[in-house]
């Protein structure tokens, strides 16, 4: 699979690569809320959590995927006003606040709600995603947590496949109606996986 390890959080010499590989993923539903990708790509970049990470890196030590998450209130892109403001004018943080609210997460009691998976491009397809899911679940056990849970976009069919694979449940539906313009996707489904001690 070439991943060599996983670690929780990243150097902050990573911090553009894992920007750049959350806002590749997750660019399509997040656009809308910034002037332009580059904008959009600045603030991730500036909003990203390294302790709500968990980071793959291939054996060249180069990061291959991420698998944010929330706890304690907080998830792994931290888009506050302060961090908006530090990139955008008070109307474009205004904006953006308003758009990225719709798809804000909130903790749930004894669940690791998960927030973004991805993997970079070149190595889709090599376990990665599996490999952090199982840190992901590691990680909830370690603090007591009875299951894991995420959404996940109806056109991601390849991700739910692996997330069922992987013991993931539907709890869930939603749907964003005319919304689903803005954001690129209509549907969304949640999921979850019951964790044995």
């Amino acid at each position: 699979m070439g991943t060599e390890r996983i670690t929780l959080g990243f150097d902050e010499s990573e911090r553009m690569q894992v920007g750049a590989l959350y806002w590749e993923a997750f660019r399509r539903k997040l656009r809308p809320a910034f002037a332009d990708s580059q904008t959009g790509l600045r603030v991730v970049q500036a909003s990203l959590r390294s302790e709500r990470m968990l980071v793959a890196r291939s054996a060249a030590g180069s990061v291959s995927g991420v698998c944010g998450f929330h706890e304690d209130g907080a998830g792994a892109v931290a888009m506050t006003w302060a961090a908006m403001r530090g990139i955008l004018s008070v109307g474009q943080a205004l904006r953006a606040s308003l758009v990225l609210s719709l798809l804000a997460r909130d903790d749930e009691a004894g669940v690791l709600v998960l927030d973004g998976i991805c993997v970079h491009h070149d190595q889709r397809g090599t376990g990665i995603g599996t490999t952090l899911l199982d840190a992901a679940e590691a990680h909830a056990r370690e603090r007591g947590m009875a299951s894991v849970g995420l959404s996940v976009v109806d056109g991601n069919p390849r991700a739910k496949a692996l997330y069922t694979r992987r013991g993931f449940v539907p709890v869930s539906t939603g749907a964003l109606g005319v919304l689903g313009l803005v954001y690129g996707f209509d549907g969304y489904t949640v999921m979850r996986k019951a964790l044995v001690s």
